[in-house]
């Protein structure tokens, strides 16, 4: 009987799924492959396995969404001000860390 040649790729990547599927991880999604492993999801892109925190979860069920312009736009200002808030406090930062005196002893 003649042996079938093994024609899946990314061996590396496909044993380490398999450990986690076996430590108890669960596959939610086939295209891409996406896990949940301890509260954490992971997806496959560009042959490695990359993990998400919940809030990037939300992003593309909510741009597969047609939403009104006014509640479009109320998260487009929300995610401006968010941004311009996390600005101003690396900018706090970088200048608190700027006016410290040296270290040199």
């Amino acid at each position: 009987m003649e042996q079938q040649r093994d024609k899946r790729t990314l061996h590396s990547l496909r044993k380490h799924i398999d450990e986690l599927l076996a430590t108890g991880a669960t596959i939610i999604a086939r295209d891409p492959v996406t896990l949940v492993s301890e509260g954490q999801t992971l997806k496959v892109r560009h042959g490695m396995l990359v993990g998400h925190s919940g809030l990037l979860d939300l992003v593309e069920p909510l741009t597969d969404h047609q939403w009104p312009d006014a509640l479009r736009q109320m998260a487009i200002d929300l995610c401006i001000q968010q941004l311009d808030e996390a600005i101003r406090a690396l900018e706090n930062e970088a200048v608190v860390m700027a006016s410290e005196p040296a270290n040199d002893g």
